[in-house]
Parts: structure tokens; C-alpha cells; sequence
């Protein structure tokens, strides 16, 4: 194979579940490996990409690598490794929230995993390539992009990024560790593309700190603060608002415990006791000294914001007179779940606000519209790739880039062989992409076993069981119990016009045996009550059949 090959898993057709395979001299590198979550109720944890190609080529795979530690490029990795054993390079904080989501997993050996922490400075030489990372401002603590040197030319991957320029304490957006490859010219650039179809620019971390402390400054009882626990930056903030306020910090939430926890033992937050107190003491707080931090933002029912609001979290009461701050974005999907949970925080005479209020609460941690455009105006690159997005995303930023002069534009989804090759993108192959769904105990739930659970959802259920005699013949009348199947009040007969139609149908079997068997019988009986419900209430439940037979005297 000659040039470089790009297939995506994931993240190309969506926003989340980021997931690439770079192809070189005939090896693979992996790059960011995420989930997505599903809002559907039907039981499922995660849903991560389907690498069954991957694992068809598995002695390719020469490593993982990971750009920044969101779940959406990390949440994958413990199900990865149970396919994949290659080493994990990633920034400290990343691999600090692998370690800690593989110790959840009982099917893991941590001792066996190589993890090789990565820094601005490290130089990874992986499937004939060389890999420096470049740090890029974001919306949580040490983020890269990826400057690649192969045989088709220098390669720029941004990672998620925006380009800040009053970036928190730590952070910044490393433009110099760029420039000296710019001589030579840069080959491909691949971008984060998750506010393609937004105007303008990002703005600034710090503003929301300062906005944040001029709000919590007029305030007179108590202070929630709903954001993501990754936002570590935004955190660090707020416990200097408490110290500026004369209030204390309460943490609510196992996310937000874990991430001040790794920022405490990475030394990104330093000593915040002077402020800090345990939950258990959110109580016996006056309103006045309290600013808690809150997971729950997308209006979660289980999270710590939403048990707030029904009254009915263990270590914080809050009622007239208190604000809660919403300093985060609204993912797509959520708005109702959001409102709803604001109209349970204003009836209870709590004041909310969100960026729709105050847009200074809240700033996004992915360049705008206006930012990528300097980006590739900096870059210069002779050919462009979008990432991180769904098929609009993708779109609108090709377009920028196409307005930026960027001669060789190409976009593609999960499952396209994109591949460089004397400086022209084409897409050369496809290969199976797909979703796998993780339920709550850490295992893939069978696509049936989904379809059943929505269908069960959507329509109810209903049960069918009869008695039959020794040869299968039909004993007494069939029974009927639904659940969720919504029967009108002026059908009071439905259930036994039902009964005496399954009924018809197991009497109406022929077969040559003289004994019918059960599987005969139970799919009769399921597919005559499934089409009366079909004829007679427009809808199909799930129904099962269950057969009794009478033994021999």
C-alpha cells in the first residue's frame, strides 16, 4: 500500500464516539477511542464504535493514542484493550481517568496495560511515523493535537481545540511548536469540526470566571454551580470565587469528586482545603458561605442538580432565595430534559441562570466558526479532512475550508477509506462501522435484544398461554395478560375477541404428525394475537406464548 490511509470508526457521521485508524507502511495507529450515550431509556450504558475490522487486523495495531481525556474520546479504551493489547499513550490527565475507569472493571489485569504518558515534548515513533504532540487550549486540563511526519508529508490532527488567548494558568494554544514544520509545508490537516455551523469566536476562559465571581459576589443565599466535573479550568475558578466571596465549596457529585481528585494529585489544582469542605457539611452551611458545584447540567433524573430541585439530596436543601448557575452548554437531545428541570428549580422559588440568560456563563471549548478559519489561514495546508462531527458539521467546515483556499477538500463518515496520496484525498475503500451498545454491567446488548426492548416500550407486551392435551390439541380456552397495551374503555371485549382468535388458530393447525409440537404451537398462537392487535389497534406488542401440556394418565 502506498500513501496514508484514515478510516474512521467513529466520530465521522456523529458528534462523539471519536475513533480513528491511521494506516502507515501497512501498520495501524489508533487514535482517540470515545463513546456516546444513549438517551432512549432501553438500558444501555455506553455505546462505543463497532472495531471489527480492527480485530480482523489485529496484529496491525501497533498502539492507541489519545488526545485529551472527554469521555467521547476516552470512554471506549477499557472495552478496547479487552480486543487490543498495544500500548496507551496519552496526556496524564487522560491516563489518569483510563486508570480509574478500568479499576470499575473486573475483567482487566491493570498490571499488564503499558501506559506511556505523553507531554509536548515526547516524540512517539509508531508505524513508520513520528508523532509530536502540540498542546491546544480546551475545555479541560492538557489537551493535544498531533503533528505527524510521514511519507506522503507532515500531517496536522488538532484534537478538539479552540484557540484562546487568555488561556487558564497552564493552558495554552502552542502555535510555536508548529511554526518550524510550516517551511516545509503542511500536507494534510484534519480539525475538530463540533462548531462548524457556529459564527464567530469561542471567547475566553477567564471571562466566565470573572462573570461567574460577579455573579456569585451579589448573591445572598446559597450558590449552585451546574457544570461538566471535566471543565477542571472552570473549577479551579470557582474555588477562587469562593475565596474572593467568603464562601465555601461543596462538591455533589461522584464525577466531580474524581476529577478533583486527579487534579489535586496531578498538582493542576493546588491545595484547595482552605475552601473545600465534604459534602456531609453542604447542611451546616449558612446560605451566605455555600457555593456548591454540581453534577447534573443536562438535567440528568440521578444527578446531584435534579435531586436538588426534587428536594431530595441528602447533604443540601436549597429553596427561596438561592441561585443555581448553569455554566454549561446544551447538548442536542436534552433541551427537554433541561427545561424540566428548571421548572422544578423555579417552583421551588430557586432563581436559575443559563447561558441563554447570561451568555457569559458559559463558553465553548470547540473552535467557532471563526477560529477555524485562522487555523487554516496559519496552516496553509495543500489538502483538508474534517473531523468530529455529524454529516452538516462535516460539511460547513469543508466549505471554510474551501473559502480559506485550501486546495484539496474532502469530507467522509464512519467506515470510509480515505487515503492520501501524492497530496490528492480519495476515499479507496469501505469497511464495516457500526455502534456496539454496553449495558450497565459492562456487556454488549445483542441489536435484537434493543429492538425488543424499544418495541416493548412503544407498543407493551402481552402474554398468550394455553393448555393442550398429549397431541397437542387444544384443552380449555387460551389466557391473555398485557402490560402497556393501551386498550380503549369503549372495547371492554377486546381481550376475549383476542383470546377466541388465538383460539381459531390453534384449532386450525394441520400437520401429518400426530403429535403437534410446541415450537408449532407457540408461534401459531404468538402470530394470531400479533395480527389481531395489528387489525384492531393498528399496533404490534411483543407477545410471548407459553404452552402447557397435559402428561399422559
Amino acid at each position: 500500500m502506498t500513501g496514508v490511509r484514515f478510516t474512521p470508526l467513529g466520530g465521522l457521521g456523529e458528534i462523539g464516539m471519536n475513533c480513528m485508524a491511521v494506516e502507515h507502511d501497512g501498520r495501524i495507529v489508533v487514535i482517540d477511542c470515545g463513546v456516546i450515550f444513549d438517551g432512549r431509556g432501553l438500558g444501555v450504558d455506553v455505546v462505543h464504535a463497532d472495531w471489527e475490522w480492527l480485530i480482523d487486523r489485529r496484529q496491525d495495531v501497533v498502539a492507541l493514542v489519545l488526545t485529551h481525556g472527554h469521555e467521547d474520546h476516552i470512554g471506549a479504551v477499557s472495552y478496547f484493550l479487552r480486543d487490543f493489547d498495544v500500548p496507551v499513550y496519552g496526556p496524564a490527565y487522560a491516563i489518569a481517568l483510563v486508570k480509574h475507569r478500568i479499576a470499575e472493571h473486573p475483567w482487566h489485569r491493570a498490571n499488564r496495560i503499558e501506559y506511556r504518558v505523553i507531554t509536548e515534548g515526547s516524540r512517539l515513533d509508531l508505524a513508520g511515523m513520528t508523532m509530536r504532540p502540540w498542546q491546544v487550549t480546551h475545555s479541560m486540563p492538557s489537551c493535544f493535537g498531533l503533528v505527524i511526519e510521514t511519507s506522503e508529508g507532515i500531517i496536522v490532527h488538532t484534537g478538539d481545540f479552540k484557540i484562546d488567548d487568555r488561556p487558564p494558568p497552564g493552558e495554552r494554544f502552542a502555535r510555536d511548536v508548529v511554526e518550524p514544520y510550516l517551511e516545509r509545508g503542511i500536507a494534510l490537516v484534519l480539525s475538530d469540526s463540533t462548531n462548524a455551523l457556529t459564527p464567530g469566536e469561542s471567547g475566553g476562559e477567564l471571562g466566565v470566571g470573572e462573570a461567574l465571581e460577579e455573579i456569585v459576589a451579589r448573591a445572598t443565599g446559597r450558590v449552585i454551580v451546574g457544570l461538566f466535573a471535566s471543565n477542571v479550568h472552570r473549577m479551579r475558578m470557582l474555588f477562587d470565587v469562593a475565596r474572593h466571596t467568603g464562601r465555601k465549596v461543596v462538591p455533589l457529585g461522584r464525577s466531580i469528586d474524581t476529577h478533583l481528585r486527579i487534579a489535586q494529585e496531578l498538582a493542576i489544582l493546588k491545595d484547595p482545603h482552605d475552601v473545600l469542605v465534604r459534602r456531609e457539611e453542604g447542611r451546616t452551611l449558612a446560605p451566605s458561605q455555600t457555593l456548591a458545584l454540581a453534577t447534573g447540567s443536562q438535567g440528568e433524573p440521578q444527578a446531584a442538580l435534579s435531586r436538588l430541585a426534587s428536594g431530595n439530596h441528602p447533604d443540601l436543601g436549597i429553596g427561596e432565595g438561592d441561585l443555581v448557575i448553569l455554566s454549561s452548554r446544551v447538548i442536542p437531545g436534552n433541551e427537554r430534559l433541561i427545561l424540566d428541570l428548571i421548572e422544578t428549580l423555579e417552583r421551588r422559588g430557586v432563581r436559575v441562570i443559563s447561558r441563554s440568560i447570561d451568555p457569559r456563563v458559559h463558553v465553548s471549548g470547540h473552535a467557532h466558526v471563526e477560529e477555524q478559519r485562522s487555523l487554516l489561514e496559519w496552516l496553509k495546508p495543500r489538502a483538508f479532512l474534517p473531523v468530529h462531527g455529524t454529516f452538516v458539521h462535516l460539511r460547513a467546515h469543508a466549505r471554510i475550508a474551501r473559502d480559506a483556499g485550501v486546495p484539496e477538500v474532502a469530507t467522509a463518515l464512519n467506515g470510509e477509506v480515505i487515503q492520501l496520496s501524492d497530496g490528492k484525498l480519495r476515499v479507496v475503500d469501505r469497511v464495516w462501522s457500526g455502534r456496539v451498545h454496553i449495558d450497565r454491567g459492562g456487556e454488549p446488548v445483542d441489536g435484537r435484544v434493543l429492538a425488543d426492548r424499544r418495541n416493548v416500550a412503544e407498543w407493551g407486551e402481552a402474554v398468550v398461554s394455553f393448555v393442550v392435551d398429549e397431541r397437542g390439541a387444544l384443552v380449555g380456552e387460551p389466557r391473555i395478560t398485557t402490560r402497556g397495551v393501551v386498550i380503549e374503555a369503549d372495547e371492554p371485549n377486546l381481550l376475549e375477541d383476542a383470546r377466541d382468535a388465538v383460539a381459531h388458530a390453534l384449532r386450525e393447525i394441520r400437520t401429518p404428525r400426530l403429535v403437534i409440537d410446541d415450537e408449532t404451537l407457540e408461534d401459531t398462537a404468538r402470530r394470531a394475537l400479533r395480527r389481531f392487535f395489528g387489525a384492531e389497534l393498528g399496533k404490534k406488542p411483543i407477545v410471548t406464548a407459553l404452552t402447557h401440556r397435559l402428561a399422559r394418565a
